[in-house]
């Protein structure tokens, strides 16, 4: 019953909807997806900016995971991989200066093509938290591939491929192993949800070098697969919703302090900044209501 966002879904501008409730965004998405899944081909596209049947069961994945609705999660994570689990071996990479990843199309991992740009997270500005950075072995290609180092650790590992401005935003193979995995550990499927993950891991680490992970029960299993997807998938979008979803549980909810020209700032779990304020002219012009802040 908590106010989402406005659901316009008629073509009539000058209606003023209001506020849909979370519920019914949510509804809505999925009615949507689940449309969109059906009715596209299962082949996959010449051009990647095209959608087809795996893009469809992959993003209602990643939306049933943002909603903590595992089992289902599970099953579309699963069926995207019956149609694609093809995953990019690391070791046949040679990175540039600035770029880690062949160009989206050329990537076998990228099922669908989606980015997003900002002038804030430009490559050469954004600094990775040093922490992060030292999380890599010194096998694990990903810390060459996904940075650069430049007065600290600057990302340049997107899946966009062509651009040092542009951050690969949609699900692709490697993040539905990790969903998968997730999923398959909170059901207390220890082997299957370590299964997948190194499954992934082992195309990410040198030739030879890798030792499969083990887990001494789910729980275990699960604080991996966490710690993994924090990596694997940088700069990819999901942190803010994973965040979300995870503050909720205490073994895995998280603070964040940043040191910014000598004043700290701190978002604690469950504090009304995760939820964006609503734009002040659209206030001013449909009389919707702010959210807390």
């Amino acid at each position: 019953t908590d106010p989402g966002i406005p659901l316009h879904l008629e073509a009539d501008i000058t209606q003023i909807p209001g506020r849909g409730t979370v519920k019914q965004v949510y509804d809505q998405i999925i009615s949507d997806l689940l449309t969109a899944s059906n009715l596209l081909s299962p082949a996959t596209q010449a051009y990647k900016i095209r959608p087809n049947k795996t893009a469809g069961f992959a993003m209602l994945a990643r939306v049933y995971l943002s909603m903590e609705k595992y089992n289902l999660a599970d099953l579309y994570a699963d069926s995207a991989l019956q149609l694609n689990s093809h995953l990019l071996d690391y070791n046949t990479l040679t990175p540039s200066t600035y770029f880690g990843f062949p160009v989206y199309n050329l990537n076998p991992e990228v099922i669908f093509y989606a980015q997003s740009s900002s002038t804030d997270l430009y490559v050469s500005r954004a600094r990775i938290d040093s922490v992060l950075y030292s999380s890599y072995a010194s096998n694990d290609l990903r810390k060459n591939l996904f940075f650069r180092i430049s007065a600290g650790a600057v990302f340049r590992g997107s899946y966009d491929g062509s651009s040092r401005n542009q951050f690969f935003a949609a699900p692709a193979v490697d993040e539905l192993y990790l969903i998968r995995a997730e999923c398959e550990a909170r059901a207390g499927n220890t082997t299957a949800a370590m299964n997948d993950l190194n499954s992934l891991l082992i195309t990410r680490f040198k030739t030879g070098s890798f030792s499969p992970y083990t887990a001494t029960d789910a729980n275990d299993a699960l604080t991996q697969i966490l710690k993994e997807r924090r990596k694997e998938l940088l700069m990819r979008f999901t942190r803010w919703t994973d965040l979300k979803r995870l503050n909720k549980d205490p073994r895995f909810f998280t603070t964040i302090t940043r040191i910014y020209n000598g004043t700290s700032y701190t978002l604690a779990p469950g504090d009304n900044k995760y939820q964006w304020p609503i734009p002040d002219d659209e206030i001013l012009y449909s009389g919707i209501a702010q959210n807390p802040r």
